[in-house]
């Protein structure tokens, strides 16, 4: 599996608990990404296999929002996204596993209408506890990089292997 293909299943496995988290409903979700609440159920519950372009979508949405939230929700949100697609090397995998397994016990409290700064102090609590420290966050870095960095980083690798494919149907060509 390439890295590409993880990050997309990785989103695709946590988006139930993600979408709660951002005290989103599937329908709400869905009319930011410009899709019926049945496409999020469906993609939440693996059928079918989030494309790359669903992907995208959904991430950008998502890092938007929670560069539009402030302090500690604000944070939280960039941690678990961050969790999500494993860019913190310096989480164990146990770590963070068990981080994203409190991540949705919580998201299932904010989901059943407990109130947000209460579930963002538990969910603080629980990062912490894990030995997981806050996220450096240069809001201008990450208004010019951060959102799209992703993204050209993706499709950067996409070209690449792109012109790897290229170059081997040359090479047989000639063969």
């Amino acid at each position: 599996m390439t890295t590409e293909e993880r990050e997309i299943a990785e989103l695709q496995s946590n988006l139930e608990m993600l979408r709660k988290l951002f005290g989103w409903t599937a329908e709400q979700l869905g009319n930011r990404l410009g899709v019926t609440k049945q496409t999020i159920l469906n993609l939440e519950h693996g059928k079918p296999v989030m494309s790359k372009i669903q992907y995208i979508a959904i991430r950008s949405v998502m890092e938007a929002e929670a560069m539009s939230r402030e302090g500690e929700e604000r944070e939280n949100l960039l941690k678990v996204l961050s969790l999500v697609f494993n860019e913190d090397k310096t989480v164990t995998e146990e770590q963070r596993e068990k981080a994203l397994d409190a991540a949705k016990v919580i998201s299932t409290a904010t989901a059943a209408g407990a109130g947000t700064a209460a579930t963002m102090s538990v969910l603080a609590g629980s990062l912490g506890a894990l030995g997981i420290g806050a996220i450096a966050i240069n809001p201008a870095l990450v208004a010019a990089v951060g959102v799209g960095g992703w993204v050209a980083g993706m499709l950067s690798k996409t070209k690449q292997a792109e012109k790897k494919k290229q170059s081997k149907k040359g090479d047989k060509k000639y063969d």
